[in-house]
């Protein structure tokens, strides 16, 4: 576990300030304890702990592995963990859901979900065997009997019986335009389950490109909300996009489809 002062320092950056709490006087565990309570989230000191411990394995496989561009402790913990964690307060989770993280990369939002959640199911997806491989020794390493690391396309997975109409939540994360989310998104949720794309400030022409998808998927319209994450680092806007009626058959489209001709 990295030095109390060093974490204090890299983590939190402005966020004594945000929090109006003196830091110096808190272990890095109190800070993130008080940051998500902030955001109507809480976490116990053993979740904190294998939050941390991933951090540490992310960033060390990733000096092998291209998982992340982001290469500093401070920027990993709020653009990857605090940004995966703040959705919550937008989503209704229960105990026994089934959520698919679509394009999981280094296991992000997957893992840091999994890890606050151990009642609900994650299925972590990536294209790439070697992220899926890393993703797994992760899922071992920290004993997440919760989650369950597979190797696949979405246009696959969505046209397959075993997870078209099966999740309760599709998370997708830097991974497509929102027209191409939807294709893939969508047919792998049951009736009134949704898809959660995680976007940036900048999502109003994505949004507007994107009324063809949800129509042709026979999706409700999206609901958006804002957040900013700590430190200064930016704003960010989650899209949830429900589905209202069965998905017809045709979607999603073949493999490569959606990407090369978005609807």
């Amino acid at each position: 576990m990295y030095h109390k002062q060093y974490l204090l320092r890299r983590l939190t950056g402005s966020l004594g300030k945000i929090l109006n709490v003196a830091i110096e006087k808190m272990t890095p565990f109190q800070v993130f304890e008080n940051y998500l309570e902030r955001e109507g989230l809480k976490i116990n000191e053993r979740k904190f702990d294998k939050i941390n411990k991933f951090v540490e394995l992310l960033m060390k496989k990733n000096k092998v592995l291209n998982l992340t561009r982001i290469v500093s402790e401070e920027e990993v913990w709020v653009k990857h963990i605090f940004d995966s964690l703040i959705p919550i307060r937008f989503l209704k989770l229960e105990k026994g859901m089934c959520i698919m993280d679509l394009g999981t990369g280094g296991g992000i939002p997957g893992i840091p979900m999994a890890i606050l959640y151990p009642s609900i199911n994650f299925v972590l997806v990536d294209s790439v065997q070697k992220k899926v491989d890393a993703v797994k020794e992760f899922a071992d390493e920290l004993g997440l009997r919760n989650v369950k690391v597979i190797n696949a396309r979405a246009e696959e997975l969505g046209s397959n019986p075993v997870h078209r109409d099966q999740y309760d939540i599709v998370l997708a994360r830097a991974l497509a335009p929102l027209p191409i989310l939807i294709e893939y998104g969508v047919p792998l949720i049951h009736l009134y389950g949704y898809v959660v794309a995680y976007k940036g400030p900048d999502y109003i022409e994505e949004l507007a490109r994107s009324v063809n998808a949800i129509v042709k998927l026979k999706a409700e319209q999206p609901r958006v909300f804002h957040y900013k994450l700590p430190s200064g680092m930016g704003e960010r806007t989650i899209i949830c996009i429900t589905k209202k009626h069965v998905t017809p058959d045709t979607y999603p489209r073949r493999t490569g489809v959606p990407k090369k001709s978005p609807l």
